[in-house]
Protein backbone atom coordinates (compact mmCIF):
# COMPACT_ATOMS: atom_id res chain seq x y z
CA UNK A 1 0.00 0.00 0.00
CA UNK A 2 1.51 3.33 -1.02
CA UNK A 3 1.05 6.03 1.38
CA UNK A 4 2.72 9.04 -0.07
CA UNK A 5 1.63 9.35 -3.84
CA UNK A 6 4.41 9.02 -6.09
CA UNK A 7 5.65 11.90 -8.31
CA UNK A 8 4.15 12.72 -11.45
CA UNK A 9 6.43 14.90 -13.48
CA UNK A 10 4.24 14.25 -16.53
CA UNK A 11 0.98 15.71 -15.87
CA UNK A 12 0.40 19.72 -15.28
CA UNK A 13 1.63 20.96 -11.90
CA UNK A 14 1.81 24.31 -10.12
CA UNK A 15 4.47 25.80 -7.02
CA UNK A 16 3.10 25.43 -3.92
CA UNK A 17 6.08 26.34 -2.05
CA UNK A 18 9.41 27.87 -3.25
CA UNK A 19 12.86 27.45 -2.01
CA UNK A 20 12.76 29.62 1.37
CA UNK A 21 9.98 28.22 2.40
CA UNK A 22 10.92 24.51 1.96
CA UNK A 23 14.21 24.80 3.22
CA UNK A 24 12.62 26.96 6.27
CA UNK A 25 10.06 24.41 6.54
CA UNK A 26 12.82 21.45 7.01
CA UNK A 27 15.20 22.71 8.81
CA UNK A 28 12.58 24.05 11.43
CA UNK A 29 11.57 20.04 11.27
CA UNK A 30 14.93 18.18 11.54
CA UNK A 31 15.99 21.07 14.76
CA UNK A 32 12.75 20.77 16.30
CA UNK A 33 12.83 16.66 16.08
CA UNK A 34 16.19 17.39 17.47
CA UNK A 35 14.98 19.46 20.38
CA UNK A 36 12.14 16.74 21.07
CA UNK A 37 14.64 13.80 21.59
CA UNK A 38 16.90 15.16 23.52
CA UNK A 39 14.62 17.01 25.66
CA UNK A 40 12.56 13.83 26.53
CA UNK A 41 15.83 12.59 27.89
CA UNK A 42 15.29 15.11 30.99
CA UNK A 43 11.41 15.26 30.59
CA UNK A 44 10.77 11.54 31.07
CA UNK A 45 13.60 10.23 32.91
CA UNK A 46 15.12 6.47 32.46
CA UNK A 47 15.54 6.73 28.87
CA UNK A 48 19.29 5.45 29.27
CA UNK A 49 19.21 4.06 26.02
CA UNK A 50 17.89 7.63 24.15
CA UNK A 51 20.51 9.18 26.27
CA UNK A 52 23.31 6.82 25.04
CA UNK A 53 22.33 8.04 20.97
CA UNK A 54 23.25 11.22 22.17
CA UNK A 55 26.67 10.47 24.15
CA UNK A 56 24.58 10.46 27.43
CA UNK A 57 23.04 13.12 28.90
CA UNK A 58 25.64 15.90 29.01
CA UNK A 59 25.82 15.51 25.13
CA UNK A 60 22.14 14.98 24.88
CA UNK A 61 22.28 18.16 26.73
CA UNK A 62 24.57 19.71 24.11
CA UNK A 63 22.83 18.55 21.16
CA UNK A 64 19.40 19.74 22.67
CA UNK A 65 21.21 23.75 22.55
CA UNK A 66 22.61 23.65 19.40
CA UNK A 67 19.42 22.51 17.90
CA UNK A 68 17.25 25.28 19.73
CA UNK A 69 20.10 27.75 18.53
CA UNK A 70 19.78 26.19 14.57
CA UNK A 71 16.29 26.83 15.07
CA UNK A 72 16.14 30.00 15.50
CA UNK A 73 18.68 30.85 12.80
CA UNK A 74 16.45 28.84 10.66
CA UNK A 75 13.52 31.46 11.48
CA UNK A 76 15.91 34.18 10.95
CA UNK A 77 16.58 33.16 7.77
CA UNK A 78 13.25 32.56 7.04
CA UNK A 79 12.33 36.27 7.57
CA UNK A 80 15.48 37.56 5.61
CA UNK A 81 15.16 36.14 2.91
CA UNK A 82 11.51 35.05 2.62
CA UNK A 83 9.83 37.80 4.62
CA UNK A 84 6.96 38.32 1.29
CA UNK A 85 5.70 34.78 1.69
CA UNK A 86 5.93 35.28 5.78
CA UNK A 87 3.91 37.96 5.14
CA UNK A 88 1.17 36.20 2.81
CA UNK A 89 1.12 32.92 5.24
CA UNK A 90 0.29 34.99 7.95
CA UNK A 91 -2.61 36.89 6.28
CA UNK A 92 -3.88 33.63 4.76
CA UNK A 93 -3.92 31.79 7.99
CA UNK A 94 -5.88 34.48 9.59
CA UNK A 95 -8.31 34.86 6.91
CA UNK A 96 -10.96 32.67 8.09
CA UNK A 97 -14.62 32.67 7.21
CA UNK A 98 -17.62 30.03 6.71
CA UNK A 99 -15.70 27.97 4.32
CA UNK A 100 -12.51 27.01 6.87
CA UNK A 101 -15.51 26.27 9.00
CA UNK A 102 -16.88 24.01 6.92
CA UNK A 103 -14.09 22.41 6.45
CA UNK A 104 -13.50 21.63 9.47
CA UNK A 105 -16.91 20.35 10.00
CA UNK A 106 -16.55 17.90 7.90
CA UNK A 107 -12.53 16.97 8.11
CA UNK A 108 -13.43 14.08 11.38
CA UNK A 109 -15.42 12.40 7.89
CA UNK A 110 -12.63 13.15 5.46
CA UNK A 111 -9.82 11.88 7.86
CA UNK A 112 -11.48 8.53 8.06
CA UNK A 113 -11.24 8.24 4.23
CA UNK A 114 -15.01 9.09 3.60
CA UNK A 115 -15.48 11.20 0.48
CA UNK A 116 -17.09 14.62 0.97
CA UNK A 117 -17.05 17.60 -1.10
CA UNK A 118 -14.53 20.14 0.52
CA UNK A 119 -15.82 24.07 0.28
CA UNK A 120 -13.73 26.18 -1.41
CA UNK A 121 -10.42 27.00 0.32
CA UNK A 122 -7.45 29.22 -0.04
CA UNK A 123 -3.81 28.39 0.34
CA UNK A 124 -3.95 26.50 3.79
CA UNK A 125 -7.10 24.51 4.06
CA UNK A 126 -9.08 25.46 7.87
CA UNK A 127 -7.51 22.76 9.58
CA UNK A 128 -3.46 23.47 8.33
CA UNK A 129 -4.80 27.05 9.95
CA UNK A 130 -5.71 26.15 12.87
CA UNK A 131 -2.56 23.94 13.13
CA UNK A 132 -0.33 27.24 11.66
CA UNK A 133 -1.56 29.42 15.01
CA UNK A 134 -1.41 26.82 17.78
CA UNK A 135 1.96 25.47 16.29
CA UNK A 136 3.62 28.93 16.02
CA UNK A 137 2.42 29.93 19.57
CA UNK A 138 3.81 26.71 20.92
CA UNK A 139 7.20 27.18 19.41
CA UNK A 140 7.61 30.75 20.04
CA UNK A 141 6.66 29.81 23.88
CA UNK A 142 9.49 27.15 23.75
CA UNK A 143 11.99 29.27 22.52
CA UNK A 144 11.62 32.33 24.79
CA UNK A 145 10.82 29.98 27.87
CA UNK A 146 13.79 27.68 26.58
CA UNK A 147 16.37 30.69 26.15
CA UNK A 148 14.84 31.78 29.87
CA UNK A 149 16.23 28.62 31.07
CA UNK A 150 19.36 28.68 29.68
CA UNK A 151 20.40 32.22 30.76
CA UNK A 152 18.82 32.09 34.85
CA UNK A 153 20.89 35.08 35.96
CA UNK A 154 19.86 37.57 33.58
CA UNK A 155 15.81 36.78 34.12
CA UNK A 156 14.20 37.53 37.35
CA UNK A 157 13.61 34.60 39.22
CA UNK A 158 10.17 34.15 39.28
CA UNK A 159 10.17 34.13 35.15
CA UNK A 160 12.96 31.39 35.08
CA UNK A 161 10.15 29.52 37.86
CA UNK A 162 7.29 29.66 35.11
CA UNK A 163 9.43 29.11 32.37
CA UNK A 164 9.89 25.41 33.38
CA UNK A 165 6.14 24.29 33.16
CA UNK A 166 5.68 26.65 30.24
CA UNK A 167 8.00 24.73 28.05
CA UNK A 168 6.96 21.73 28.99
CA UNK A 169 3.53 22.24 28.11
CA UNK A 170 4.53 24.33 25.20
CA UNK A 171 6.59 20.99 24.07
CA UNK A 172 3.36 18.44 24.83
CA UNK A 173 1.24 20.86 22.90
CA UNK A 174 3.63 21.22 19.97
CA UNK A 175 4.69 17.68 19.29
CA UNK A 176 0.66 16.47 19.29
CA UNK A 177 0.23 19.04 16.67
CA UNK A 178 3.95 18.01 14.53
CA UNK A 179 2.52 14.48 14.47
CA UNK A 180 -0.57 15.49 13.41
CA UNK A 181 0.63 17.70 11.12
CA UNK A 182 2.63 15.34 10.11
CA UNK A 183 0.55 12.30 9.40
CA UNK A 184 -2.17 14.92 7.52
CA UNK A 185 0.30 16.22 5.28
CA UNK A 186 2.20 13.37 4.03
CA UNK A 187 0.39 10.36 4.68
CA UNK A 188 -3.02 11.06 4.51
CA UNK A 189 -5.01 8.99 1.55
CA UNK A 190 -6.26 12.09 0.70
CA UNK A 191 -3.56 14.58 0.92
CA UNK A 192 -0.33 12.79 0.29
CA UNK A 193 0.21 15.01 -2.89
CA UNK A 194 0.78 18.63 -0.32
CA UNK A 195 3.90 16.05 0.86
CA UNK A 196 5.27 17.14 -2.50
CA UNK A 197 4.53 20.40 -2.40
CA UNK A 198 6.74 20.90 0.67
CA UNK A 199 9.42 18.16 -1.07
CA UNK A 200 9.64 19.47 -5.02
CA UNK A 201 7.67 22.80 -4.55
CA UNK A 202 5.18 21.46 -6.69
CA UNK A 203 1.68 20.04 -6.98
CA UNK A 204 -0.81 18.67 -9.54
CA UNK A 205 -2.78 21.11 -10.85
CA UNK A 206 -5.71 19.20 -10.60
CA UNK A 207 -4.93 18.47 -6.74
CA UNK A 208 -4.84 22.40 -6.12
CA UNK A 209 -8.47 22.89 -7.98
CA UNK A 210 -9.48 20.53 -5.27
CA UNK A 211 -8.08 20.97 -2.23
CA UNK A 212 -7.17 24.76 -2.49
CA UNK A 213 -9.67 26.23 -4.97
CA UNK A 214 -9.86 29.62 -3.57
CA UNK A 215 -5.76 29.72 -4.07
CA UNK A 216 -5.74 28.05 -7.50
CA UNK A 217 -8.12 30.57 -8.86
CA UNK A 218 -6.45 33.76 -7.54
CA UNK A 219 -2.78 32.51 -8.18
CA UNK A 220 -3.08 31.13 -11.40
CA UNK A 221 -6.97 30.28 -12.82
CA UNK A 222 -8.74 32.99 -14.63
CA UNK A 223 -8.48 36.08 -12.10
CA UNK A 224 -4.79 35.76 -12.04
CA UNK A 225 -4.69 36.09 -15.42
CA UNK A 226 -7.48 38.55 -16.01
CA UNK A 227 -5.04 40.65 -13.62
Amino acid sequence: MRWIPEYQPDVERVERFNAVARITHWGHTVTFLLCLFTGLILFLGGVDWLAAIFGGHRGAGLVHRIAAVGMTLMLVFGLLFGFKGYIAWIKDIFRFGMNDIKFLSIFPLDFFGVKMKIAPQTRFNGGEKMNSVVLMTMVSLLVLSGYIMWFPSIFPAGLVRFSYPTHDLAMIFSTLMVCMHGFLGSLHLGSGESFWGMWKGTVRADWAKHHHAIWYEETYGDKAKAE
